[in-house]
This record gives C-alpha cells, structure tokens and sequence, in this order.
C-alpha cells in the first residue's frame, strides 16, 4: 500500500511539472507576405525564447492599433521593416512565464502590461523588461490589453510635450478612437477644457468621459467654431491636419501622430510643432497610466473583443477607422 502511495504521488508530480512546462509550439496569427488580411493565418509558431534583459509573457489577451494593418499591408516597409514570417501585436497583457538573464524586477507568475515591438497576437511574446508595467488591478486583460500604445501615445503628446495645463483650451481631433479616448480623459485630467471632433453617435460618449464641446465634423468645421486654441492633437492626418494651424493662438501648439504639419504654416501663424517621439521609458509612464486607470481617473472603453481565430477581422474593424475606443483579440480564456 505504502509503494502504491509513493508511485501515485511520484506520477502525479510529474504531471504537475509537466503541465507548468512552457510547450515548444504556440498559436500565432502570422502573415508570410504582405497584403489584405487574407495573408493572416493563426498557425503553429515556436515559442520564443528571452534573451538577457527580456521576459516572455504569457499572453491572454492583446490590443490593436492601426499599425498592425499598416503593417500587414506592406505601406509601412521602409520605416517599420519587420522579417517574414510576422506576428502583429503591440499591446499585450498576461502573465510573466519566464525571465532573460540579469532581469531582476519581475518574476514568473507577475501579471503584467507591455508595449511590444510585435509579436502579441500569439500565445507567447517576448518583451524588454523596460517596457513591461504592472497590470492595473480594476482592469481584465481584455481592458488592460486596451492600454499600452494608444495610452502612451497620449501621455507623451499631451503630458510629455504639450504638459497641458488647468484652464488651457486643447482640440482633439478624432476623439473617440483609441488614442483621442485616452487624450480627452488625460486633457479633462489635467483641469483643460477639452473640445473634441467626432461623428454624432460619439458625442454623448465624448462628454461621459470628460470633453466639454464636441464637433461633428461631418456637419462642422472646427475651425469655424473653435478659436484660440492652446493645444491640437490630430490622430486624422490629411485635411483635418492642414486646416489645424487656424484654430491656433500665437504660440500654440500642434501635434500630430499621423503625418508631418507645414513647416510654413507653422512659421507663418507663429506656432509649435514639435515632432512625435517615443519616449524611452515606456514602462515608467505605463506604471503612472496603470495607476491613473486604478484610480478610475481614465476608463477603458472596448468597441469588440476577437478570439484569436478571428483576429484578423479584428484588424479588419481597425482598418475603417469607425471603432469606439480598442479593439481586443482574447488570446486565451
């Protein structure tokens, strides 16, 4: 009886090690070619390995931005060049399953959020320790998910170089998408007034999480309403960027995550208009807008969440330019 015991506790150690193995294959959306999203398979990947300084997560659920497609569709070749086969991905959330060497700052099981060079839309992802932030606790994975990119992207715009201020009047263009959600609630927290340009089904939604005027720019042209203006965001590019300068008061500043504005029209209307630039320090800033999220000062709002089956309609939905806030591909349950 007494062996029995022992052979029954020895096998059952040894499944328990075997179900805490990380396997050597992973599901992955991968693209061996650029194009439509019909070049998005998830397939069988190995399981990538971290080097020292990285950590690998254990992904449950990942974000999407419009640089996925872009991307995928091969425009982006020269100045984001990536090898083939690729797995898109960015925004990850999930689960340190195992640490590079020197990596002391994390360990295994710590539920983590992560801006990614690619690679989230699979099973597994490694990350520079750097760009790695705790999750914040109020949030699933799938809102976590939500949070890198178009987060940080609002932070160092808005707070890193524009360092908004109470009372500052501050225009942003696109309000409902993923990075205009997250700068109209960042502006709001910063005591601005926040005017923003949307279509009529996003209005009531804008002023819920903190802007004091809305534009339908369908109807409207902002600048035919807004005047003296301390602060552009423009996540639009195109016209929309190319009329912004008017609504600026001497001074000012613009900014754009979508294209470059005229040097001249920034000269002759007496403006800034400072490049966009990433911050090396991604995971610090994360950590404060983890914080900032726990706090309930910004909220995560989620248009549709993919399983990773799908994830390439995910992008799809990206792609019209029409979601309200993210996109989220549910890696695993």
């Amino acid at each position: 009886m007494r062996c029995t015991l022992v052979l029954s506790a020895l096998l059952l150690s040894s499944v328990a090690a075997t179900a805490d193995q990380t396997p050597e294959r992973m599901r992955a959306l991968r693209m061996h070619e650029y194009g439509t999203s019909e070049v998005l398979r998830v397939e069988e990947a190995p399981v990538p390995a971290p080097k020292a300084g990285e950590v690998r997560i254990r992904v449950h659920a990942a974000g999407v931005n419009p640089i996925d497609w872009k991307i995928r569709s091969g425009r982006l070749q020269k100045y984001f060049p990536v090898s083939l086969p690729h797995i898109p991905g960015r925004d990850v959330s999930g689960t340190i399953d195992a640490l590079g060497s020197g990596v002391t700052r994390w360990k295994i099981g710590d539920p983590v959020i992560a801006n990614s060079d690619g690679g989230g839309f699979a099973e597994y992802v490694v990350v520079a320790e750097g760009d790695v932030a705790n999750k914040p606790k109020q949030l699933t994975h799938e809102q976590a998910a939500g949070i890198p990119v178009a987060s940080l992207t609002a932070w160092n715009t808005l707070i890193e170089t524009a360092d908004v201020q109470k009372d500052q009047r501050v225009l942003i263009h696109g309000g409902a998408g993923g990075v205009g959600s997250t700068a109209v609630q960042l502006a709001h927290w910063r005591g601005a007034h926040v005017i923003a340009t949307a279509s009529e089904r996003n209005h009531e939604y804008l002023k819920s999480i903190g802007a004091d005027e809305v534009i339908d720019y369908r109807t409207t042209r902002f600048e035919d309403v807004a005047r003296n203006i301390d602060v552009v965001l423009d996540t639009v590019g195109g016209d929309t960027l190319a009329r912004s300068p008017a609504v600026l008061r001497e001074g000012g500043m613009l900014l754009s995550i979508v294209g470059v504005p005229s040097a001249q029209a920034c000269s002759e209307r007496k403006i800034r208009c400072p490049p966009e630039q990433d911050s090396p320090h991604a995971g610090e800033q994360l950590e404060k807008l983890g914080q900032l999220f726990d706090a309930g000062d910004l909220k995560m709002t989620i248009e549709a969440v993919f399983p990773l089956a799908a994830a390439n309609q995910a992008l799809e939905l990206s792609e019209t330019g029409r979601a309200r806030g993210k996109i989220i591909v549910k890696v695993r349950d």
